[in-house]
């Protein structure tokens, strides 16, 4: 299932190597390009002089309360990978841009977005306002530019919106598919149930006078 940035951020990130916190998430550096988080940078005081950063291809999972790598060296120097810096020092927006088609319709500003915990990859943008009444998904694939003043979606993107509480993984929707049929075969239960009571009702001496109603679990 897609996690949002929101939940990300301030997460604490923990080494598996040794149990020890590492920091806490507070910047995430996003690849435009790839639409993925490249990295994230951990607020750690009294360590490295400048910006400690975790690349997210260090990242082992990402959990309901933590984030986990595998050891303390996945935290590095800002400075010792340029293309990290360059998207540290020249950040294009990503939450709180406005989302405009080809055509000019704007279609609200980005508030959240969904990414893929076992890569980082972004697949959905959270926007809000604009044409829409509340909050509406658009897949990343709907976007054909990143600019410093707004995101251009393709044209009729409008019609590619969806509600965020529609969107499943694909096991969790098979999931879903597998307990629907698990229901559908376990309505012979209630049925056998229904039968044991009528049983039991007829052998009680209430249940053996003349007929004034069904009993209980029985159709009129």
């Amino acid at each position: 299932m897609y996690y949002t940035s929101k939940k990300l951020m301030g997460m604490p990130v923990v080494s598996l190597a040794d149990g020890h916190q590492l920091g806490r998430i507070k910047r995430l550096l996003i690849d435009h390009q790839q639409m993925t988080i490249a990295a994230f940078t951990v607020d750690r005081k009294g360590w490295f002089k400048e910006q400690p950063v975790i690349p997210y291809s260090h990242v082992k999972s990402v959990g309901s309360h933590a984030v986990t790598v595998d050891e303390a060296t996945a935290v590095v120097k800002l400075s010792s990978l340029p293309e990290l810096e360059a998207l540290a020092k020249h950040p294009l927006p990503l939450l709180g841009a406005r989302v405009i088609t080809e055509e000019g319709t704007v279609l609200g500003t980005v508030e959240d977005f969904r990414f893929d915990p076992q890569d980082g990859k972004i697949h959905y943008l959270d926007v809000k306002g604009g044409l829409l009444q509340g909050a509406r998904s658009l897949e990343t694939a709907q976007i054909i530019t990143c600019g410093r003043d707004a995101l251009i979606a393709r044209a009729g993107a409008e019609e590619a919106l969806q509600k965020p509480g529609g969107l499943l993984s694909i096991n969790w929707q098979d999931a879903c598919k597998n307990a629907g049929k698990t229901l559908d075969n376990a309505g012979v239960i209630p049925r056998k149930v229904g039968e044991t009571v009528n049983r039991y009702w007829r052998r009680l001496p209430f249940g053996q006078k003349k007929d004034d109603g069904p009993p209980p679990g029985q159709d009129s």
